[in-house]
């Protein structure tokens, strides 16, 4: 017999048997089992807050778990658990879903549920703690625009949930701008936004009277040491320029028969890139044209390099950029009566205020560290033109964020920073020896400022570079370059003082002559030692790196007893 046939006999027995009264009592019946077959539904949702976790409580009382957000958990679909606040008998109250987890019971608020995953972050604003990129898409490194310290965001959403509960990124709105944004540079209120390291400093036309003294902060930023990448204690170091690679076994047997244990090579000088880069045959196809070797060679030369266990740094001119000057005239320095490109030194400069520029150099930086295995990346000419000063007032900067050459400088620095650490790369920058001194250079070195960002910081004090009695030192200073560099040593040690966790010093040092000035003086081994060791005495001893600009391997050869002398590893 059919189901249907037995049930319409039953009920006519409770009308019969009941009237009214028993079929309301199966009304009731029905009732229940749908209420019973209703909290036995069960579905999947996931753990929603503003924090990275919450924490539950078991049904039974019996303890807590901590859920990071994200997590899937499955629930109950009707929230008929209410509990009553025992420190309160008069608060109403609060209705509970239960959850399962394990095969145990818990309770949780619909506040802290979603349906979608993508909404577990609830988070709605925050402020940033210290100047930071607006990327323009998920994973960078494009920007969208620039933020300053404490500005308020709107969050809208983020790029990936981290397996703690954290974001990588989140997606906001910030002074009309849009983009996403690492999440460790924003908190959630502005009394988070706390004062760092204070440091008034002032620019170099204040030790002649002015009044240009102002304060940049520096955040306690801890230095890496990245697991697969570890960076010699002492690098002792060649300068390479782009027409070695062809020769780089010569230089490798150097390297293999002195203390040499690091090579900095280049990948972009002004007139040209090192190797045929995709990332500027897409940014500056004009200086795409120039490259000097083919993108197979110069990989496998890197490689060569690293497989003989020698230190590799990669070196990018970066402001200073003829090629990219020509592809992009909209960005560069120009004379501010004509709108004519600035030349100092017969050179064009891209403006570093640009943030374009920032990102073409850091896209080649990314470039060189992920495809030719690079343990670093060296910015040289980071920074405006020196001696720019004496044209200050007919020049048009490009400075569409109104602001001093150090900050732009600084901001640049965090978006290196961020971008080569994320990818376990240090980085280093090329100052003058002028940043000895306790000001703002007119270019906008300031030694505090980037020693605090930078992973090692790379002074050119070549002893040609200074005036003849500079520090009172009686003879001409080139031809006692151990007491020169000492007494320049005192004055960085200063400056490396006023920083919380200073940078690495790791010193250009002169592998050439100085002919051109009298009294003339050769650049020999005996000199090169001198160098050494005067930087060593003050305790900047984390290596040196000889600068002759044609790689000169004879050069190299003849200085290869100095190398031998300081092999601390």
């Amino acid at each position: 017999m059919k189901k249907s046939a037995i049930i319409i006999p039953a009920v006519l027995l409770l009308l019969a048997g009941g009237g009214y009264f028993g079929f309301t009592k199966y009304q009731e019946y029905l009732a229940e089992q749908a209420r019973l077959e209703e909290e036995k539904k069960r579905e999947t949702l996931y753990v929603s807050s503003e924090e990275k976790s919450v924490e539950i409580e078991r049904r039974d009382g019996e303890g807590t778990l901590t859920l990071v957000r994200g997590t899937p958990v499955e629930t109950r679909v009707v929230p008929l658990i209410v509990k009553e606040n025992e420190d309160d008998p008069d608060e109403e109250g609060k209705e509970y879903r239960l959850v399962f987890i394990d095969e145990e019971e818990y309770l949780m608020t619909d506040e802290q549920l979603c349906a979608n995953v993508e909404d577990s972050v609830k988070e709605k604003s925050g402020y940033t703690v210290l100047p930071a990129v607006l990327y323009r898409d998920p994973s960078g490194p494009a920007i969208a625009q620039t933020v300053n310290k404490n500005t308020p965001v709107e969050i809208t959403g983020y790029a990936n949930l981290l397996s703690d509960g954290g974001v990588d990124r989140y997606h906001v709105n910030a002074n009309g701008a849009e983009g996403y944004i690492r999440s460790e540079y924003i908190v959630r209120t502005p009394e988070e936004v706390v004062d760092t390291v204070p440091a008034v400093h002032r620019d170099r036309e204040d030790i002649y009277g002015g009044g240009n003294a102002y304060t940049l902060e520096y955040p306690v930023l801890e230095k890496p040491d990245f697991p697969g990448n570890k960076m010699p204690r002492e690098c002792r170091t060649l300068y390479l320029n782009k027409a070695c690679i062809e020769y780089i076994d010569d230089y490798i047997e150097i390297a293999n028969n002195s203390g040499v244990n690091a090579f900095i090579i280049d990948i972009k000088e002004s007139d040209g890139p090192a190797y045929e880069s995709p990332v500027i045959r897409e940014y500056s196809p004009t200086s795409y044209e120039y490259a000097f070797n083919t993108f197979d060679d110069y990989k496998a030369a890197i490689q060569k390099c690293k497989d003989n266990g020698i230190y590799v740094i990669g070196r990018i001119v970066t402001f200073k950029d003829d090629l990219y000057a020509i592809d992009h005239p909209e960005v560069i320095l120009k004379y501010a009566p004509t709108g004519e490109a600035y030349m100092i030194a017969d050179a064009y400069w891209p403006s570093a205020y640009q943030r374009s520029v920032w990102e073409y150099n850091i896209r080649l930086a990314i470039e060189a560290a992920e495809e030719m295995g690079f343990n670093e990346i060296n910015f040289d000419y980071i920074r405006f033109p020196d001696l720019i000063n004496i044209d200050e007032d007919t020049i048009d900067y490009n400075n569409t964020y109104g602001e001093t050459k150090a900050e732009a400088l600084n901001k640049f620095m965090f978006y290196a920073r961020d971008e080569l650490h994320e990818r376990n790369v240090y980085f280093s920058v090329d100052v003058f020896g002028e940043t000895s001194n306790d000001y703002v250079a007119a270019y906008g070195q300031y030694w505090p400022m980037m020693s605090n960002l930078a992973d090692v910081m790379c002074a050119m004090p070549y002893p040609d570079h200074f005036a003849i009695h500079d520090y009172g030192i009686p003879q001409a200073v080139w031809e006692v370059p151990y007491q020169l560099l000492y007494y320049w040593g005192l004055y960085i040690n200063e400056r490396q003082a006023e920083t919380p966790v200073p940078a690495k010093v790791r010193t250009w040092i002169q592998g050439f002559d100085t002919f051109y000035k009298e009294p003339q003086v050769e650049y020999t081994v005996d000199k090169i030692n001198e160098q050494i060791e005067g930087l060593y005495a003050n305790g900047l001893d984390d290596g040196y790196m000889v600068w002759n600009a044609p790689s000169e391997l004879y050069r190299y050869w003849a200085y290869t007893p100095a190398f031998y002398e300081r092999v601390t590893e």
